[in-house]
């Protein structure tokens, strides 16, 4: 799968993580997991592809995911 398609295939699945995962602990936890997934794949991962995703795409666009996930925690709670 080409480079463009992956990379939009990602960002639309991660615009409907952060606009549609409410539940404040998931987008915390989740934030987090996905933000060390992705520190530590930049490093570990090479050129391998997982069901025609690159790897190394992936990690690269889970870190800033992780941190609009985590800093964005209490979207929808009520203050």
């Amino acid at each position: 799968m080409p480079y463009i398609l992956q990379t939009v295939a990602l960002m639309m699945l991660g615009a409907i993580l952060v606009q549609f995962l409410k539940p404040y602990r998931l987008r915390k936890w989740l934030g987090l997991v996905l933000l060390a997934a992705g520190l530590v794949g930049i490093f570990s991962v090479g050129q391998q592809q997982v069901l025609g995703f690159d790897l190394e795409l992936l990690t690269l666009l889970a870190v800033p995911l992780g941190v609009v996930l985590f800093l964005t925690r209490r979207r929808f709670t009520d203050m």
